[in-house]
């Protein structure tokens, strides 16, 4: 390979890559080098062209063993992490070639993973421990008729519990793997009613808005369409509606509304687009802290337990909100609150115009 072609594969590499000499002076970094590291162009070494001292002392390690090592190390850049994997070749005992595999999406997604087993263990065990137990006493026992009555009523509570886990488990599960994986294609984004979408969601809640004989009241333009994945738009609100519900009290009202909306913010946002789509749930529930606000949208992240066990109702799978994060993020735009305590809570869906 001559000098020219190896310039050319060296620069375009799509992982950062830096040749030095035996004493770590910097004589060549390739283009993706500069974008994560941002090297100055006062650097003249390779500890200032990358402030790692993880990866000088790797460097030196081979320099000194005079062989070709591999590593895992991390370097941090201003707020972010990166993991590599160092693959360091000394070359003719003049030159070291370094090689950085950047593996810190695979680093985070292990991470992720294992707390999400994790959470996943802690939420199931109690309604299993639960069954468990009342079960035998039945088995075991066979206690009054009253009693039997009161075990099965909490057997069949936590069996719905665990089924709403799962089920909202597989529909996070689902939709993170369509935002993540840019291989596969996107689902066909159809031209939707935009009431027709809202009117199936709050038709679908009516058990639950029945029995705490709560208003719910839409304000959308019926002629109103957007481009978009109808079925999750629906999951979303249906998520939305189900805690306001859960945290109004009752004979309250909840607003959903939906519109159109032209601003410079949304352009420049999405700059393919001015136009985005806003979708709105209001309630006059207890709120939200402002403390916990940006922590709604993760996955089992409760503000309090408690809350829930003083409005008399089941237990949440945590899920909802992540889900409602997820389709926004499945549509290129995103979810926000606005809230006060004892003031109620307001979810805001912003969905850009499809290009």
């Amino acid at each position: 390979m001559n000098e020219k072609i190896f310039r050319v594969f060296f620069d375009n590499m799509p992982e950062p890559a830096f040749i030095t000499d035996n004493k770590l002076n910097l004589l060549r970094a390739n283009k993706t080098a500069f974008s994560i590291f941002g090297i100055p162009k006062s650097a003249k070494t390779l500890l200032e062209a990358t402030f790692s001292m993880e990866l000088e002392n790797e460097a030196e390690k081979v320099l000194e063993q005079n062989k070709a090592g591999e590593s895992e190390i991390v370097i941090y850049k201003g707020a972010k992490q990166y993991f590599f994997h160092v693959f360091i070749t000394p070359l003719e005992e003049k030159y070291l070639i370094i090689f950085l595999d950047n593996i810190s999406k695979i680093r985070r997604l292990e991470k992720v993973r294992r707390d999400f087993a994790a959470n996943v263990s802690h939420e199931l065990r109690t309604p299993i421990q639960l069954i468990k137990g009342f079960s035998e006493t039945i088995l075991e026992q066979w206690p009054e008729p009253d009693k039997v009555i009161h075990a099965l009523e909490i057997i069949q509570k936590n069996a719905v519990n665990m089924e709403n886990l799962t089920s909202d488990l597989l529909t996070l599960v689902s939709l993170e793997d369509k935002n993540e994986d840019e291989d596969n294609p996107r689902l066909e984004m159809t031209e939707t009613s935009i009431y027709g979408l809202l009117e199936e969601a709050v038709l679908t809640v009516e058990p639950k808005r029945s029995a705490k004989k709560i208003r719910i009241d839409l304000f959308c333009d019926k002629e109103l369409t957007f481009r978009l994945y109808g079925p999750f738009i629906i999951q979303a609100l249906i998520n939305l509606l189900d805690n306001a519900i859960k945290y109004s009290p009752p004979s309250s009202k909840i607003k959903v509304s939906a519109e159109i909306t032209e601003s410079a913010e949304i352009k420049e946002q999405t700059a393919r687009a001015s136009k985005a789509l806003l979708i709105k749930v209001k309630d006059n529930g207890i709120g939200i802290p402002a403390e916990f606000q940006e922590r709604v949208f993760e996955r089992f992240f409760r503000v309090d337990k408690s809350r829930t066990r003083d409005l008399g109702g089941p237990s949440g799978t945590g899920l909802g909100l992540a889900i409602v994060r997820h389709i926004s993020l499945l549509h290129n735009g995103s979810v926000e609150l606005v809230s006060h305590t004892k003031e109620g809570a307001c979810f805001i869906i912003r969905i850009p115009a499809a290009s």
